[in-house]
């Protein structure tokens, strides 16, 4: 049980963070320089690309985040037993 609970916090985790991330700076910032800077489609899919990898890592440091709050939430309860 201790062991989906954990997978479970790191996939929510890492969702959220990377949902934030999308909304937040990614979809405002590709909508500016699209309108602002592209001038082919080879920019377009070179942003397209940068996107991809920040949403990435956001995920990766996402799941991190989730797991560490699982840990200090199991340490929590250890600790009033």
């Amino acid at each position: 049980m201790k062991l989906l609970a954990r997978v479970l916090c790191i996939v929510a985790g890492a969702l959220a963070l990377s949902f934030l991330v999308a909304v937040c700076v990614l979809i405002p910032a590709g909508q500016w320089y699209e309108v602002n800077r592209a001038r082919s489609f080879d920019d377009l899919s070179d942003l397209y690309a940068l996107s991809l990898a920040v949403q990435a890592i956001a995920a990766a440091i996402g799941g991190w985040l989730g797991d560490r709050l699982f840990r200090k939430w199991r340490k929590r309860q250890s600790d009033r037993v």
